[in-house]
């Protein structure tokens, strides 16, 4: 067993305080298991046999709710375990796990398991803890009937060409990962939209479908009719219109009415709007808790970045300032560099995306997010710091830290 896997496994709740020469034995007994994406590794009810540490990849863990459907619980990524509660307790498996990308593992048996936390005090107590800690975050997890007061990000850029749309679907799957279930993209590019696309996803009815009056009285059941699953990372889409002249259908009053019940069912909201400041991109922009505004580093993109912020400031009179600046570079040429732009904006940049490459138009074109398909590219980490930082803004607003934990037996 590689070095690289012992730090692994010193750095998970189990194995923390375990000393170097028992890890280099418990290795011995560890057996690599592969999981292609989609295929099961135990489904609920089963009787547990072994322990699972992630070592790359991704599992989903899901679960029926009330109605049958399938919940998903958490993603678990490397250096996360499953699967200890069944054997601790001897209690069927109260979840399914599959994977939600190719998955690599060590597999632990009930019978080492078992000699484990028999032998050694330090590990039996860390377990107990970190079961405590998990156990009492499924329980609120598994009950949860709504979630109140949202957090709404609009991304907007007032110039085409910025990745705004990239942006807005990558953040809302990079969101949706750390909080299953609770994360919904609203594609209000009204004339043609492309969120559905990039994520390969086919929505069966649009908001213009729907009236504001109808959306005010829908409860979580209600609205889910009219989302589309994204069930590689559980991200519920609402597109605005399904053809161009569906648009004319929508108004500043259906932005209006269905901001405030998703915010009423989901912890993130994240709105992706077209470049004019017509009646509905101006609704969802006074409804914003953080509007994104996207900036490539040329000086007319710039200039028009400077118009936004004196259109918002004198028109719209919003509490506080929730304009963030994203610099993105959709080419390896810039006319500007990053000093110059928070200089000329009067403003810090939120942050820089690099150039990608060619990997947002490859992933685009196999319709997979970019933060699924390359999760370890300098893109990716750009735009998982700026999720990071709207769930930060999240648990100011709420003054609540977010779980961290999962109880999987």
């Amino acid at each position: 067993m590689s070095d690289s896997i012992i730090e692994l496994l010193k750095h998970t709740d189990l194995f923390s305080r375990v000393s170097d020469r028992e890890l280099r034995a418990l290795a011995k007994l560890l057996k690599e298991r592969h999981l292609k994406r989609n295929q099961i590794l135990f489904r609920q009810g089963d009787t547990p046999d072994s322990l699972y540490v992630v070592t790359s990849g991704r599992l989903k863990i899901s679960a029926p709710d009330k109605s049958g459907q399938e919940k998903v619980l958490a993603f678990l990524g490397a250096g996360e375990i499953v699967g200890e509660m069944g054997l601790l307790g001897g209690t069927p498996r109260s979840a399914t796990a599959a994977g939600s990308t190719d998955v690599d593992l060590l597999q632990l048996r009930k019978a080492d398991f078992d000699a484990l936390v028999a032998t050694n005090l330090d590990a039996m107590r860390d377990l107990a803890r970190a079961v405590a800690r998990r156990k009492e975050a499924t329980q609120q997890r598994m009950t949860e009937e709504g979630y109140h007061d949202g957090l709404i990000t609009t991304v907007f850029s007032p110039r085409g060409g910025a990745g705004t749309t990239t942006l807005a679907t990558n953040l809302a799957v990079a969101l949706a990962q750390r909080a299953p279930d609770r994360v919904v993209l609203l594609d209000l590019n009204l004339s043609f939209g492309h969120a559905p696309v990039l994520l390969n996803l086919v929505p069966r009815t649009s908001l213009s479908a729907i009236s504001a009056v109808s959306l005010r009285q829908m409860d979580r059941e209600n609205v889910d009719f009219y989302l589309t699953r994204h069930s590689d990372s559980s991200l519920r889409v609402l597109s605005g219109a399904l053809r161009p002249e569906q648009g004319e259908l929508v108004t500043g009053e259906h932005v209006k009415a269905v901001t405030e019940v998703m915010r009423k069912h989901f912890v993130h909201v994240i709105i992706d709007i077209g470049r004019s400041f017509s009646e509905v991109n101006l609704s969802a922009i006074e409804s914003t808790h953080s509007l994104l505004i996207v900036c490539t580093p040329e000086r007319i993109a710039l200039r028009n970045v400077s118009e936004t912020q004196r259109i918002v400031r004198e028109l719209l009179h919003l509490p506080g300032d929730p304009m963030h600046y994203v610099v993105n570079h959709p080419s390896p040429y810039e006319s500007l560099k990053e000093h110059e732009i928070e200089r000329e904006l009067g403003a810090q940049l939120l942050e820089s995306i690099p150039f990608g490459g060619d990997a947002p138009a490859r992933a685009a074109l196999e319709g997979q997010p970019l933060v699924m398909r390359w999760p370890n590219s300098p893109t990716t980490k750009a735009i998982n710091r700026i999720a990071d930082r709207l769930e930060q803004q999240l648990a100011e607003v709420r003054a609540l830290a977010p779980f961290a934990y999962l109880t999987v037996s």
